[in-house]
């Protein structure tokens, strides 16, 4: 059976040998200047995730496979699941081990799209500012959020953490119980550019691909 859009992690992305990473909000804006000097921001589209992966030297054979899929990948509609290699966990529980088998949820969206509130938390859990979160919503096709927190927040006796700041904003869709993985969230990617990268003797080094965050 062929493969389906988006690859898994486990298809393509968590068998990489990833040597450098990173993982940016990029930026929707142009500005413009008025006669007195005034810069005036104007937003145009949406803020999407955007990075490179540069990989490390590896042998022919594996390089083959690798190709193969990043030769795939650059078909037009074609998305990949990824996610930070450099996070294992939250900034406070790197392995996850005080979340444990907690499941958080959505608690609460505010109306403002920014803050929302999770439940389902360890008491006293801590959620600082740099943490990624991220969920699902909608369907045909599923949208993967992927959001880093601005402001923190504790969770109570209850294990509800309230007024949790993000950044981007939290998209229309979004709802209430929706399951919300923490530390280690995965976005779904498209290819933007990639490099194959060049071999001697038996070794192959110097691939390298950028990617794009896509909301379909």
């Amino acid at each position: 059976m062929p493969l389906s859009w988006p690859l898994t992690v486990d298809q393509f992305f968590a068998g990489l040998p990833i040597q450098k990473i990173s993982c940016r909000l990029g930026r929707s804006e142009t500005t413009s200047e008025t006669g007195g000097g005034e810069i005036i921001s104007h937003g145009m589209g949406t803020r999407l995730w955007r990075g490179r992966v540069v990989l490390d030297k590896d042998t022919h054979a594996y390089w083959a496979a690798v190709e193969a899929k990043l030769a795939l990948l650059e078909q037009p509609g074609a998305s990949l699941l990824l996610w930070d290699t450099r996070m294992r966990g939250t900034i406070l529980d790197p392995d996850l081990a005080l979340l444990g088998a907690s499941a958080p949820v959505i608690g609460d969206l505010a109306a403002n799209n920014r803050e929302l509130g999770l439940s389902g938390l360890p008491a006293g859990y801590e959620i600082s500012a740099g943490d990624l979160l991220g969920f699902t919503y909608g369907a045909n096709p599923t949208r993967y959020a992927y959001h880093r927190v601005v402001v923190g927040s504790s969770a109570d006796g209850s294990g509800v953490a309230s007024n949790i700041e993000v950044i981007p904003y939290i998209r229309p869709g979004a709802q209430t119980g929706a399951a919300v993985t923490l530390g280690v969230p995965v976005l779904k990617a498209r290819i933007a550019t990639a490099e194959y990268g060049e071999s001697r003797a038996s070794l192959s080094e110097g691939g390298s691909f950028e990617w794009v965050q896509t909301l379909r």
